[in-house]
C-alpha cells in the first residue's frame, strides 16, 4: 500500500472562506479609517493628548455603527492625564450609547483594558487582530468577535481602534453560504475555536480538539487532511478558516 498523503489542492469551503474574508476586510476597513482619524487628531493637537480630546472622534465612531458592526471606538494607552483614553460606543435603541469604562487604576471597578487580547496582540505584533469568539460581558453579554488595529504616534504604539460584531449576526449572514457547502462545515479561528457552523457536534465557542486539525489551522495552508477534513484559510493572513468534513 502507498502512503496516505495530505492534499494541497483547493479544498471544499474555499468559496465560503472568500465570502468570510470579504466581510472581515470590510469591518477592518472601517476600523482603519477611524485609526487614521485618531492619528490625525493626535498630530494636530501640538501637545500631549488627554482623555477628553477623544470626544472629537465620537461622530466618526457612531458613524461606524450599523449593519454587522454593533460596537466601535478607540482605546488608547495612558494619556497625559494618566488614564487610558476610551471613546467606545454601542449601537442601541433608540440611539448609540457611549460605553462607560472605569479606567482609574485606583478604583474598585477598574477595567484593565491594557490586558485584553484585542489590545495586547496589536500592541505586541504591530498588526490587526481578530479576538474571539468570546462572551463580551462588558458590552452585551453575547458571543462577539472584536476587530482591532494598532494606533501609532511618533512610531510608537498608542492604542487601538476597533469594531465589535455579534456572532449571531455573522451566523445569520453566513447561513445561506454555510448550507450551500453541502457538507458539515464550521468557521473557526486559528486556535480552533468555533465561530459558526452547521453541525450540532461543533457549537459556537467550543474548541476543535483534534491535534492534526489544530496543527493544520496554525499552518495556514489550504489542504485536505487524510481523514477528509478540508481546511480553507481566509486570505490576507486573517486568523480565520473554514473546516469542511468531506466524508
Amino acid at each position: 500500500m502507498g502512503r496516505t498523503k495530505t492534499r494541497t489542492t483547493a479544498p471544499a469551503g474555499t468559496d465560503l472562506a472568500e465570502h468570510v474574508t470579504t466581510m472581515v476586510l470590510r469591518t477592518f476597513d472601517a476600523a482603519d479609517l477611524l485609526r487614521r482619524r485618531v492619528e490625525s487628531l493626535f498630530d494636530a493637537l501640538g501637545r500631549p493628548a488627554v482623555s477628553a480630546d477623544l470626544a472629537a472622534v465620537a461622530p466618526d465612531v457612531t458613524g461606524m455603527l450599523g449593519g454587522l458592526i454593533t460596537g466601535a471606538g478607540v482605546i488608547t494607552t495612558p494619556l497625559a492625564d494618566g488614564r487610558h483614553g476610551v471613546e467606545w460606543w454601542m449601537g442601541t435603541t433608540p440611539g448609540p450609547t457611549r460605553l462607560a469604562l472605569d479606567v482609574d487604576p485606583e478604583s474598585d471597578d477598574f477595567a484593565a483594558v491594557g490586558r485584553q487580547q484585542w489590545f495586547t496582540v496589536p500592541r505586541d505584533t504591530g498588526r490587526r487582530h481578530v479576538t474571539g469568539p468570546y462572551v463580551d460581558y462588558v458590552c452585551a453579554e453575547q458571543y462577539t468577535l472584536t476587530f482591532t488595529v494598532p494606533i501609532l504616534r511618533d512610531g510608537r504604539f498608542a492604542g487601538v481602534t476597533g469594531a465589535d460584531v455579534f456572532v449571531g449576526d455573522i451566523e445569520r449572514i453566513l447561513r445561506p453560504a454555510l448550507r450551500a457547502v453541502g457538507a458539515p462545515v464550521v468557521l473557526v479561528n486559528k486556535q480552533g475555536r468555533i465561530v459558526a457552523g452547521t453541525t450540532a457536534h461543533h457549537i459556537t465557542g467550543s474548541l476543535i480538539r483534534e491535534p492534526h486539525i489544530r496543527a493544520a489551522l496554525l499552518a495556514g495552508v489550504p489542504q485536505t487532511l487524510p481523514d477528509g477534513v478540508a481546511v480553507a484559510p481566509c486570505r490576507d493572513d486573517l486568523p480565520l478558516a473554514v473546516l469542511t468534513w468531506t466524508r
